[in-house]
């Protein structure tokens, strides 16, 4: 089980980080000014809660502990792989 869980929060951490990438790319190419980020991706901006153009490991943890929050989870209070791959192919698909 415990397998599991590190799986999946190191396969939406994989996700995580590609899109932080790319995000990461496009501000310095100037493609998100004023606060407008990646239809349906992930926005820097949202992360960047202080406003200091830079990404903490607290502002990046709070962020993700919110993704998950806000997953649908089982009975037993944990996302599935399944759900979890639907997840990360939803949000693929988005951007």
């Amino acid at each position: 089980m415990k397998n599991l869980i590190a799986i999946s929060l190191a396969a939406l951490l994989a996700a995580s980080l590609s899109g932080c990438a790319q995000d990461s790319m496009m501000m310095r190419q100037g493609s998100m000014q004023g606060g407008a980020g990646m239809k349906g991706g992930m926005d820097m901006k949202m992360m960047d809660t202080n406003n200091d153009a830079m990404i903490s490991k607290e502002e990046f943890m709070k962020h993700h502990e919110a993704m998950y929050d806000k997953m649908k989870k089982g009975s037993n209070g944990m996302v599935s792989v399944k759900d979890m791959q639907m997840m990360m192919h939803d949000m693929m698909m988005q951007k």
